[in-house]
């Protein structure tokens, strides 16, 4: 019996492993795949010229962040099954900040998409005869995507402290991991409301990135081992 139980716990570590890679591949796409069409050098009218030119990123951008949000919030019960067993407190703060990456990143999503439908609004009309409030309102529509977006990246980064955090409980945590996890989850954070295209902001992403890949690497070929006191 206890064998049996075992064996399920380590199908359930390697699962959760797999599925925090996957995550981070989603996250590592829609990076890759992000649109901006705002730009500090351009008129609000060259803005919106060139986001007509490239509604189909925007689209594609929107859904890749979809799907990243769906895979959060998917990976949440298993990071609580995989962790309730050896910490008690620690993995439902974590919950919350799951729950705020999926919902910033759906949030963001969700907006992105309005926006790209009232472009093609916009395209149907002809871009010419767009008066100041549409472009205004396009505008709004794309500072409440990147709002969102802060909030999404900013869970993501408390998150990171969080797991971190948990080698003071789980020895078997890599200790490379638990340090990558604790400094850059900080700096991602702070990076990402002061100045996101800032290096810093991109180290720390990275930073985060791989102490997650660590931590899954662990947990698919060892596992976090029995319950520790």
């Amino acid at each position: 019996m206890l064998k049996d139980h075992q064996k399920r716990v380590r199908r359930i570590e390697v699962f959760t492993g797999l599925l925090f890679i996957l995550l981070s591949l989603s996250y590592i796409a829609s990076l890759l795949l992000d649109f901006k069409f705002v730009s500090l050098y351009a008129t609000p009218q060259e803005d919106l010229a060139y986001l007509s030119e490239h509604v189909g990123n925007q689209g594609i951008s929107s859904c890749a962040w979809m799907i990243t949000s769906f895979l959060t919030l998917l990976s949440l019960p298993f990071y609580i099954l995989v962790l309730w067993r050896h910490v008690k407190v620690l993995p439902l703060l974590n919950t919350l900040f799951i729950l705020g990456a999926a919902a910033g990143f759906f949030l963001m999503a969700r907006t992105g998409l309005d926006l790209r439908r009232e472009m093609m609004v916009v395209l149907e009309e002809g871009l010419e005869t767009s008066h100041e409030q549409l472009v205004a309102s396009l505008m709004e529509q794309f500072r409440l995507e990147q709002f969102y977006r802060h909030i999404g990246s900013s869970c993501v980064g408390l998150f990171a402290v969080g797991l971190g955090a948990g080698k003071v409980w789980l020895r078997r945590i890599p200790l490379l991991s638990a340090i990558l996890l604790i400094l850059s989850g900080p700096v991602l954070v702070v990076f990402n409301w002061m100045e996101p295209d800032h290096l810093a902001h991109t180290a720390a992403m990275a930073g985060v990135i791989i102490g997650m890949a660590l931590f899954c690497i662990r947990l698919i070929n060892k596992g976090l081992g029995t319950k520790e006191t």
